[in-house]
């Protein structure tokens, strides 16, 4: 092995970015040039000993400057990931596993807590979450301190620098048959040239295929627009309390905006593009929005159901919800699609109460049942777990029957 490649093998190989280089690989090149040992903040202080033992340097304190980086795993919220792929395509290692407009994921076993998928993410759904000691003792620096633990490191580092050369291989390879692609297309005689050798006529459909392709990409990033400010507007419902203070409202104002511009901009697009270039059924913008309209107010009512709004504030939301029903009706009436032959069934409050003494119900049964399991529990617990257990069993059949 040579002197850059024993370095790099020391190196934890997170490819964060924190040290100045892209990568680990550089870093350690910089290194066998005579850089500085101590800018890896995942390594630190044991990846700095092993260097300097390697080079026959002193050991150094770990550089301040560049911040700390504790043994952590991405974690994305599910429910909020609008499919982008975006982190995805920063993800070094390939720790991360989805799809186009489907909810991605992380590889728990494979990520190395580089944080490089956090910025990319445009509705901030991905959080850094601290890894437990015993989970981190075999692969954080600082702690291998028995062979096990330092082998169990190393395998590891290796099996992270191996996903990120396979993965950089990979878009090699891709790029390399793009460009293939790009080629044979320019060398290959257009459809229009095959039939009619007029240059003229061939030149016009290169531009209609051309101006095709420019509605095509500018219908798709009008879509994603779009997908991001309705994420962000419901994130902030969800967030804000109710009501919502003054700032709150004014972001929600702001939010409401570029939600209806992002809308507005997506139809003059479908209105103005071909029907080649707008998916079928199409939508109509309006009927859409008084959907999405009558939905925000159902959940903000509900909200403060829950919250036990005064009757005044759910008065003006009761209101609210009959006028974005009057809405959707009438964008419904206006619409050119056929109306659904379904039936509007308007739910049942849940019983604020019932769902409490339900609660403790699932409690105290959870208890009894962790007690029956456990061989060292008393019989006085268990006596003692049953009649939690009945007692809330019984106030929940009085109150269903009262």
């Amino acid at each position: 092995m040579s002197l850059i490649q024993r370095i790099d093998a020391l190196l934890p190989q997170t490819q964060c970015g924190k040290c100045g280089h892209p990568g680990c690989k550089p870093y350690a090149e910089g290194i066998a040039q005579g850089e500085a040992i101590n800018k890896c903040p995942p390594g630190g202080t044991e990846t700095i000993a092993e260097l300097a033992q390697l080079l026959n340097l002193a050991p150094l304190e770990l550089d301040s400057t560049r911040g700390e980086a504790p043994a952590q795993i991405a974690f994305i919220r599910e429910a909020e990931c609008i499919g982008c792929t975006k982190c995805i395509q920063a993800c070094p290692v390939d720790a991360i596993v989805g799809a186009a407009k489907l909810m991605h994921t992380v590889i728990v076993d494979e990520c190395t807590g580089c944080d490089l998928c956090v910025a990319p993410c445009p509705v901030d759904c991905i959080d850094m979450l601290p890894l437990p000691l015993a989970t981190v003792l075999p692969i954080v620096a600082g702690y291998a301190s028995t062979a096990e633990e330092r082998q169990a490191r190393t395998t590891k580092r290796d099996r992270a620098r191996r996903r990120f050369e396979q993965r950089n291989a990979r878009l090699h390879r891709e790029q390399e048959r793009k460009l293939v692609e790009r080629l044979a297309r320019n060398k290959r005689p257009a459809p229009s040239e095959e039939v009619n050798s007029n240059p003229l006529q061939a030149a016009i459909e290169r531009v209609r295929a051309q101006k095709a392709a420019d509605i095509d990409a500018a219908l798709k990033k009008a879509k994603i627009n779009l997908a991001m400010s309705r994420a962000q507007l419901h994130k902030s419902l969800k967030a804000f309390g109710h009501p919502p203070t003054f700032e709150q409202q004014s972001q929600l104002i702001i939010l409401q905006q570029q939600f209806e511009s992002a809308e507005q901009a997506l139809a003059a697009l479908e209105t103005n593009a071909p029907p080649a270039a707008i998916p079928q059924p199409h939508k109509d913008p309006a009927l859409k929005r008084a959907k999405i309209q009558l939905a925000m107010r159902r959940a903000e009512l509900k909200k403060a159901q829950d919250a036990m709004a005064n009757a005044e504030q759910l008065a003006t939301l009761g209101a609210a919800l009959a006028a974005a029903e009057q809405a959707l009706h009438a964008a419904e009436e206006s619409s050119e699609r056929p109306r659904p032959d379904l039936q509007r069934v308007e739910k049942r409050p849940i019983d604020s109460q019932l769902r409490q003494l339900k609660t403790a119900l699932a409690y105290a049964r959870a208890d009894l049942s962790k007690l029956e399991r456990q061989p060292a529990s008393s019989a006085a617990e268990l006596v003692e777990a049953r009649r939690r257990l009945d007692d809330a069993q019984r106030q929940v059949d009085t109150y269903v029957s009262a």
